[in-house]
């Protein structure tokens, strides 16, 4: 079970995700590049990655809710 110091806050506008803030670099705001279909695979807790396109950080994320990014490494 992760905690929520692997957690980042993401927001929905209409089919675009946005991070206010790069967890890594503090970029504001930043568009994920990752596909719908991503998505719906880590709803269902299917591992996926984000390559930052701000600093070209990665995240391996395990899940994602209606909220928040779920990741394998500390985010917070």
């Amino acid at each position: 079970m992760l905690d929520f110091h692997h957690t980042w806050p993401y927001e929905r506008v209409a089919n675009d995700i946005y991070f206010e803030e790069c967890p890594f670099c503090h970029e504001s705001p930043v568009l994920i590049p990752i596909k719908k279909e991503a998505v719906e695979n880590a709803f269902e807790g299917i591992r996926t990655h984000i390559v930052m396109p701000c600093c070209h950080e990665k995240i391996v994320v395990a899940s994602m809710d209606q909220d928040y990014v779920w990741a394998t490494r500390v985010l917070r």
